[in-house]
């Protein structure tokens, strides 16, 4: 029997939690037997979570950490909710206990992300967290690489995912390491769920940007100039800053390099024409700057796991059918 101990921390995303629940209890109704144990711990033998449920837990000190560890969002919302939360003694405590978890594979969604940096798990690793939070995550944990279009990024033992509701995806990917790929396929089937690859989707540059001026002078520049070609090289010179400095400052605003922010706004843009007009594909794509109508496709694909025709207006598919 595998060990899953969800570590839940006052005013942890119910959605989380309960979304572990019924993945486990699902996952062992369609294996027929009892496979995996799930277990609340948490540094108070009772927790309520975001919303006000409530949840009783197994206390940390006499909880030895199982093969599996799970520490759902903290429901914090920004920067200064999150340096709240972490200053608690009820983070510091758990997170004394994670780092007794040597032989554990821990993972966290959202927020919790956070408790990770904070004890040193990210260091010298791939990671994710939620969208808008990308780039404060990368100013706490600067040893990180922190690849914010991710749902959910495996690095080792540690196992990070996007926004709240990507839990589940963090759960069908341990799902799927720790009881194969049919178990997953048939969990996503009876739950109705998509397995999505990346957040991509739901980034909205011109936030992320808002935080640095002049990247948000480069967003709004790029956003205007979709159809011409950039490089390194000639936003660096239009920031009035080296490509070294360009592409710290866009890290550290946006979780992305100063290309990757480019491609992230001409995918936005291909994907608003996309849902909204009945342009053919090759025009959407000469007018946002892609080389040509199969890179599209393929971005689109990656980042929404649809098709673009999928993505159409309802008239436009029923015409093209």
């Amino acid at each position: 029997m595998i060990g899953i101990d969800v570590l839940v921390l006052e005013g942890a995303s119910a959605s989380a939690v309960g979304t572990t629940v019924d993945v486990v209890s699902a996952a062992n109704r369609i294996i027929g037997a009892p496979t995996f144990d799930l277990r609340f711990v948490s540094p108070e033998s009772r927790v309520t979570l975001r919303g006000g449920l409530s949840a009783t837990t197994h206390p940390l000190e006499r909880a030895e950490p199982r093969e599996i560890v799970i520490v759902p969002g903290l429901g914090a919302a920004d920067a200064a909710e999150i340096s709240e939360r972490l200053a608690a003694t009820d983070i510091e405590l758990a997170g004394d206990w994670l780092t007794r978890a040597h032989s554990a594979d821990i993972a966290a969604s959202c927020t919790a992300v956070f408790v990770l940096a904070a004890i040193g798990l990210l260091d010298d690793r791939r990671c994710v967290t939620t969208w808008w939070l990308g780039g404060e995550l990368a100013k706490r944990a600067p040893d990180a690489r922190v690849l914010i279009e991710e749902m959910v990024v495996r690095d080792g033992r540690i196992w990070t995912a996007g926004s709240a509701f990507a839990h589940i995806d963090l759960m069908l990917a341990l799902m799927r390491h720790f009881g194969g790929a049919a178990l997953t396929d048939e969990l996503a089937n009876r739950l109705v769920v998509d397995q999505r690859t990346s957040q991509a989707g739901f980034l909205i540059p011109s936030h992320l940007a808002a935080h640095d001026e002049t990247i948000a002078a480069l967003e709004s520049f790029v956003r205007s100039t979709l159809d011409q070609p950039h490089t390194l090289d000639s936003l660096a010179q239009w920031c009035n800053l080296s490509p070294r400095t360009l592409a710290r400052r866009t890290t550290n605003a946006v979780g992305l390099s100063p290309l990757q922010l480019v491609q992230r706004i001409r995918l936005n843009r291909a994907l608003h024409l996309l849902r909204t007009t009945t342009l053919p594909l090759g025009k959407i794509s000469t007018a946002v700057g892609f080389a040509d109508p199969a890179t599209l496709h393929r971005l689109v694909k990656r980042h929404t796991g649809r098709s673009p025709g999928t993505l159409r207006p309802r008239t436009t598919q029923s015409n093209s059918q």
